[in-house]
């Protein structure tokens, strides 16, 4: 089911409530359906935005892509790589390789409008809630404004004195990623640094999405720590974003994890704060 509106948005919402239905609100529904839904919910035709004094108002069916593109043509930056909708960008909350400069999405958000049952809440705090708690319907977004260049640098067998060098330098980005028994860092920044050893690049380094893949996540900050998670599960693939707070492994051996007490979760389990405020907020528990 499409809806077109906050109002028809609502109206599902209280419909399912009233009836007992259990629904999941979508965007483009790229990233999974959830089994036990009686009703998905698609907000993707509510797909206004307006760019105006530094920020950007949407509804949660506004297309991250095409926001992106319109402030970049207006000298503006929305720091954020999603492929998706701004339902879906707060929704999950998750970083991206811009989270080193930006923070995650709740940190560039200034007020978010969340629906439940019993009407419409403003509140940050529900922003990374992954839609059990209520659907997100418009938000206002910080714009920044636009770096004329973006030089990337790029160096494999990276050390902890080779990270704590490039942090020193305050970078746009820094990514360490895993791969084939190798950690390759990726360093952007607005402005040439003087590095030795390191390959140069203009743009943003990506890390590697694919929704049909096993990841699960390490909280972690750190260079030190990132590695020992890395040495314990042996991902086929593993990145760290500093400043996102998060380690992300692919295809981790979660066993190994458990037997050295190392907590883990996966991308769309919401934390326990969400789900105690779901008892709150979704008594019927419609949203799935």
């Amino acid at each position: 089911m499409d809806v077109y509106s906050e109002d028809e948005l609502f109206k599902v919402i209280r419909g399912a409530y009233e009836e007992g239905l259990k629904i999941q609100v979508l965007g483009n529904g790229k990233h999974g359906k959830k089994v036990g839904v009686n009703e998905y919910v698609y907000t993707r035709k509510m797909n206004w935005f307006e760019i105006k004094n530094g920020v950007v108002e949407a509804l949660a069916g506004a297309d991250v892509n095409a926001i992106r593109k319109e402030a970049s043509e207006e000298g503006l930056l929305l720091p954020t790589l999603y492929d998706g909708t701004v339902g879906g960008l707060l929704a999950t909350n998750f970083p991206s390789p811009l989270s080193t400069a930006y923070g995650k999405p709740i940190d560039f958000t200034n007020w978010v409008r969340v629906l439940t049952p019993y009407g419409g809440i403003k509140w940050k705090m529900l922003i990374g809630s992954k839609g059990i708690v209520g659907a997100i319907s418009r938000a206002e977004l910080k714009l920044y404004p636009k770096p004329s260049k973006i030089l990337t640098y790029e160096r494999e067998e990276v050390v902890d004195r080779d990270i704590s060098k490039l942090m020193s330098l305050s970078p746009l980005v820094l990514l360490v990623d895993y791969q084939g028994g190798k950690f390759r860092v990726h360093a952007s920044y607005t402005k040439e640094v003087m590095l030795k050893g390191y390959s140069v690049d203009e743009g943003v380094p990506l890390v590697e999405v694919n929704d049909e893949r096993k990841e699960v996540i390490v909280e972690g900050d750190d260079f030190e720590s990132f590695k020992k998670v890395v040495e314990v599960s042996q991902p086929l693939y593993a990145y760290w974003i500093w400043k996102s707070g998060i380690f992300v492994l692919v295809n981790a051996d979660t066993e190994m994890l458990k037997e050295a007490h190392i907590e883990y979760y996966t991308k769309d389990q919401p934390k326990e704060v969400y789900v105690k405020l779901k008892r709150l907020l979704d008594a019927r528990s419609i949203f799935v």
